[in-house]
């Protein structure tokens, strides 16, 4: 099953009576464990094209599965649940919140879309911080390294781990 499939896929922005095409009938599969690149001009709709796979944008024609979901029938409340569930963003400043410690980042998404008991949250931040070879963070008093470069990065990925898929770069 690929993990994103889009056909005949189309974006129409509409503002008063200027329309503007910024998706027109594309046609791609990226298969699971893939490393993919949207490359283009500024406008070109790579932003766009990340919006939707990432259920923050459906599209206006054609279809979309994500994981074997047809994201682009999705309700707003469903594409918000399944974002959640399953899709996990990284974004180039990093969006750490500057007032919580690293854990606390790292379990705000568990608390706030996926509703996960305290002894699960605490065991799934553990497994994440290890696997980004971050366990001296798992105390609660480590703040954020604000515009540390490398280190900031490394500590907003365990936020985004949490989720199965994760569109890299969104504004790229």
């Amino acid at each position: 099953m690929p993990l994103v499939e889009a056909r005949r896929l189309e974006k129409t922005y509409v503002s008063g009576e200027v329309e503007v095409q910024a998706i027109r009938g594309v046609d791609f599969t990226i298969a699971p464990g893939s490393f993919v690149s949207f490359v283009g001009p500024s406008g070109s709709g790579k932003s766009t094209l990340l919006n939707m796979i990432g259920c923050l944008d459906p599209p206006t024609a054609g279809t979309l599965f994500v994981a074997g979901t047809d994201v682009s029938t999705l309700s707003r409340k469903e594409s918000a649940r399944f974002r959640g569930e399953h899709i996990g963003f990284v974004f180039q400043d990093f969006n750490l919140i500057p007032v919580l410690t690293v854990y606390e980042n790292i379990e705000y998404p568990l608390l706030m879309v996926q509703s996960w008991p305290q002894a699960e949250r605490k065991k799934r931040i553990a497994q994440v911080l290890a696997a980004v070879g971050m366990e001296d963070q798992a105390g609660v008093d480590h703040q954020p390294e604000a515009g540390a470069g490398r280190r900031a990065h490394r500590q907003s990925g365990p936020r985004n781990s949490q989720q199965d898929h994760h569109p890299d770069e969104r504004d790229a």
